[in-house]
Parts: C-alpha cells; sequence; structure tokens
C-alpha cells in the first residue's frame, strides 16, 4: 500500500536521526540561539499584492491586499566552529533545530502558515533534517534572481526527510580541485487536491572543478524531483490515464522506477494503465545546470544556464532553446554602492515544438511545463509554484483549477535586471550602511501551445526594497519595500510592505 510504504520509508530515515541523536550526547543540547520578531504590513492600490512583493517568498504573503503580518522565528544553530569547518570529523554530532511561525491577517480571514518546522543534524560532511526549512536548487544567484527553473523557493516548503552534502566539499585524492555537494530527500506533498496524498523523491547532485581560491571555477550538476503516488478522488479512474480504484503506482519497485526514470518493464495492465507503461512513473521535472565563476580580484563574474527536462526533449535536444541563463557581475567590496548587478533570461516558448508524438522522438514535443495528466494539481504545492514564479497557477475565485489544469501560461520569455548594494547614509540612529535591493522584469506571455493568448499578453513587475540598521531598542531593522505592476497578465498597481525586525543572538547552551 502507498501509506505503507511511505511510512516505513519515513520510519528508515527517522531511525538514522535516532541513532544520530543517540550518539551525540557527548555534545551539550543548544538552547535557542537565535530568535526573531518581525511585524509589519502590506498595502496596494489594487486587491492584489503586486507580484514582487509576494514572489519567491515561500508562498507566506498571500495574493490579496492588504494585509497585516506577524513573524516569529526560533533557531538552534551549529557549534560556530563546527560549522567554520565543513570537514570536520569530531567524536559526536551536533545538532541544530529551527521553528518559524507567520500569521497574516486579510479581508479573506487569518492564516499562519508554518513556514519552518526542522531538526538538523550534521557530522563530517553530511547532514540531514527532518521537517519543513527553506531551501532553493540550482546554480543561480540566490538573492536578485528571478528563481532557479525548478525549484526557486516561491512555495512555502515541503515537510521532506532528506540526507546532504550541504556545502561544496573536496574529494581528498584530487587534492581539493574536485568538489562535491548534493541531496537525497523524500517528501510529501498534499494531502488534498485532485490526487491526494501525492509524494516527493527528489536528489541533487553538482560538481565543482577549481578550488575556492582559483581564479576559474567550473559548475555542473543537476536537480531532479518527481511527483508521484496517490489516490485519485474519482475512484473510478480515467481509462487509460488513472487506473479504476484511483490508486497511482507507490510499491518498492515504483520506487525504484521513480528514482532511476527507468520506463521499461512495466506490463501488469491492472496496475499500470497506458499511460505509465508509455511514461514514466510519476511526474518527473529537473534541470541540468552549469556555471562559470571567475575571480578578478576587484569582481567576480558569476554566469550559468539551467537547461529545462521534463518529458524528454531535452534528451533529443528538441527544447534545448528553453532555459534559465544568467549574468551577476560582483564586486568584492560588501559595502559598495552597487556590489551587485544581475541580467536573466528566461525562455520556455520551444517546449519541443507544437507537436507530441510518441513514436518519434524528434517530435515529442508540447511539453506544457509545471502540467501533467495524471497529476493535474501541477507542480506545485499548496496551490504555489513550486519552481519559477513566472509560470503562475490558474486559479478560480475559491481556489480551484477553473481550466482542469494547473496552468494556462508556460509559454513565457522573461527578462530580467536586478541591482543590489549598500547607501552611504550617515545618522546616529544608524547602525550600519542601508542596504538595497531592486528587480525589474519584463515578461512576454504565450498561454499554451493549446490555448493560446491572443494577443500576448506583455507585463512589467518592478521592484525596490531598503532594509536599515536602527540602534533603536538595542538594536532594530526597519525594512521598506515598494513594488509596481503594469501590463495585461496581472491587474495594475502600486504596492508596499513595511516592518520592523528585532533579532537576538545568544551562545548559551542546556
Amino acid at each position: 500500500m502507498r501509506i505503507g510504504f511511505s511510512l516505513h520509508f519515513s520510519y528508515a530515515f527517522v531511525s538514522v536521526f535516532l541513532f544520530f541523536l543517540s550518539h551525540g550526547q557527548s555534545q551539550p543540547l543548544r538552547v535557542p540561539n537565535h530568535y526573531s520578531v518581525e511585524v509589519g504590513g502590506f498595502a496596494s492600490s489594487s486587491a492584489q499584492t503586486p507580484f514582487w512583493l509576494r514572489a519567491n517568498q515561500y508562498g507566506i504573503v498571500p495574493n490579496e491586499s492588504p494585509l497585516l503580518t506577524g513573524r516569529l522565528g526560533i533557531y538552534s544553530e551549529y557549534d560556530s566552529v563546527k560549522r567554520a569547518n565543513p570537514r570536520w570529523r569530531g567524536s559526536s554530532f551536533d545538532v541544530g533545530y529551527g521553528l518559524n511561525i507567520v500569521g497574516n491577517n486579510t479581508q479573506q480571514g487569518n492564516t499562519f502558515p508554518l513556514l519552518e518546522a526542522y531538526v538538523k543534524v550534521r557530522r563530517g560532511i553530511f547532514e540531514g533534517y527532518i521537517g519543513r526549512r527553506r531551501e532553493k536548487f540550482g546554480l543561480a544567484d540566490s538573492t536578485l534572481s528571478t528563481g532557479s527553473y525548478a525549484w526557486s523557493g516561491n512555495a512555502l516548503p515541503v515537510p521532506k526527510i532528506q540526507l546532504s552534502i550541504p556545502v561544496f566539499t573536496p574529494i581528498g585524492f584530487t587534492k581539493g580541485f574536485v568538489a562535491l555537494q548534493g541531496t537525497f530527500a523524500h517528501g510529501l506533498l498534499d494531502a488534498s487536491g485532485y490526487i491526494r496524498n501525492t509524494m516527493l523523491h527528489q536528489k541533487s547532485l553538482y560538481l565543482r572543478f577549481g578550488r575556492e581560491t582559483s581564479t576559474v571555477r567550473l559548475y555542473g550538476g543537476f536537480n531532479h524531483q518527481v511527483v508521484w503516488g496517490g489516490q485519485a478522488t474519482d475512484p473510478a479512474g480515467i481509462p487509460g490515464v488513472i487506473p479504476a480504484g484511483g490508486k497511482l503506482p507507490s510499491s518498492l519497485i515504483d520506487y525504484f522506477y521513480v528514482v532511476t526514470g527507468v520506463n521499461k518493464g512495466r506490463t501488469d495492465t491492472t496496475k499500470y494503465t497506458f499511460f505509465d507503461r508509455t511514461n514514466r512513473v510519476g511526474n518527473h521535472l529537473g534541470s541540468i545546470d552549469v556555471a562559470l565563476e571567475l575571480d578578478l580580484v576587484r569582481h567576480t563574474l558569476y554566469m550559468y544556464r539551467q537547461s529545462i527536462f521534463e518529458d524528454g526533449s531535452l534528451a533529443a535536444l528538441i527544447n534545448i532553446a528553453d532555459g534559465l541563463n544568467g549574468l551577476r557581475i560582483r564586486r568584492n567590496d560588501p559595502n559598495a554602492l552597487v556590489r551587485d548587478i544581475l541580467f536573466e533570461f528566461l525562455n520556455t516558448t520551444s517546449q519541443g515544438g507544437s507537436q507530441f508524438i510518441i513514436e518519434d522522438p524528434l517530435l515529442r514535443g508540447k511539453d506544457t511545463y509545471f502540467n501533467h495528466q495524471q497529476y493535474r494539481d501541477g507542480w506545485a504545492y499548496r496551490q504555489h509554484t513550486i519552481g519559477t514564479p513566472f509560470i503562475p497557477p490558474a486559479l478560480g475565485p475559491n481556489g480551484e483549477y477553473p481550466y482542469g489544469t494547473f496552468t494556462v501560461n508556460n509559454r513565457v520569455t522573461v527578462m530580467h535586471v536586478g541591482l543590489a548594494g549598500s547607501l552611504p547614509v550617515r545618522g546616529s540612529a544608524l547602525t550600519a550602511p542601508i542596504g538595497y535591493q531592486a528587480k525589474l522584469s519584463f515578461s512576454n506571455n504565450l498561454g499554451t501551445y493549446d490555448v493560446p493568448y491572443v494577443p500576448a499578453r506583455n507585463q512589467f513587475s518592478g521592484y525596490v526594497s531598503v532594509v536599515a540598521p536602527l540602534s533603536l531598542l538595542g538594536g532594530l531593522q526597519l525594512t521598506g519595500s515598494l513594488a509596481v505592476d503594469n501590463g495585461t497578465l496581472y491587474q495594475d498597481g502600486i504596492g508596499t510592505f513595511l516592518s520592523l525586525r528585532k533579532v537576538w543572538r545568544s551562545t548559551s547552551t542546556l
């Protein structure tokens, strides 16, 4: 049974954590050493929160405006000495945890999304965690980007059990020239939706060629996500797509198919539909990434490319035009007036072409990114796109998908510019320079191959934010943001966000 396998699979990972904890008693359990409290409010000239105030915010900013928000964070980080040395190999484990709760008040009511709740364990180069934790996957800029194609930080974190090498770690026999980073995870997706109680398989592997002190560093790797298992709400199923009874494949052998992507060997017609036998078990997607970093002493250049795979088109190179391309120029001075300049171009319009003929690999197009015939809730969690926010959900007034599919706009091009730096403002109330960010995005939205936008919808979304560190009350952080939407995809409007944040840090232990 799916539930039985999922529970046994989860128990195996939990047992690893219990083993870690039981063998880590020579080190003191750290009490929380990082607290944060933030209160703020959003306002907009329209009923919709502007795009860049809500996109890539881990799903905690509602689409509706105005609203009030409060955020409480409690964290216990690893020991600072061990954290500074990723190759630490002490005789015990290091344990940390985090909790972050958000409360939102809107005209539609109150919501309390649990942003983070996790326990993490580390020994040497390895880390494991269980729970919900903020993450991004892919070789892209982490702050100014439109967001990595497959996992951008746009949705509420998915609860997972994950084992990883979290930072690039040199491989010994290469004398530090080659380093690796990777993850392997099992997660649980929504218990509601068209297919209920779905599971997530996720893995990633990245290599770095060049030492941290090298002038040239090359990166390459992939991330792979699969939505699988679950039970259809209609037990009658759909002939050829969802089996009678509505239960999708979720046995141990199916997990092998999910992890490896093997699409052969499924001959049981009572268990596997025509769709399962001619495709893969589950909804597979991800990106293959490459990047180049050049250290020019005063500046660092970082160039990256994410190529999209979802329906096999990338293997035949028929959707090679699609992907995320970026160039970041960084001045190696944290207080520079302009520290980071980012240029990005996202294209998802090819999708391997407008035809899908399964017998011909060169005509197996119409990938319709983030949609799926079985998993009609799409590549989403709690109705938020997990991947790039420029492929948005098509939600009705009651949170439903009125078109019977997740998105009706997955053929887009985006030109994007990001800026970040510090303003040399002086004043007795400030404890450091004021930091700022700016994002300017222009998108051309074509809809889908089956239902195109005629004419195409153009959209401009802009954003600027400043963070002022104040000396009041022992140190406060004042954040002010302004965003604007103008075009034919979203409501025209100007929105603001203003908040005060207080952080306490300590080094005490139990």
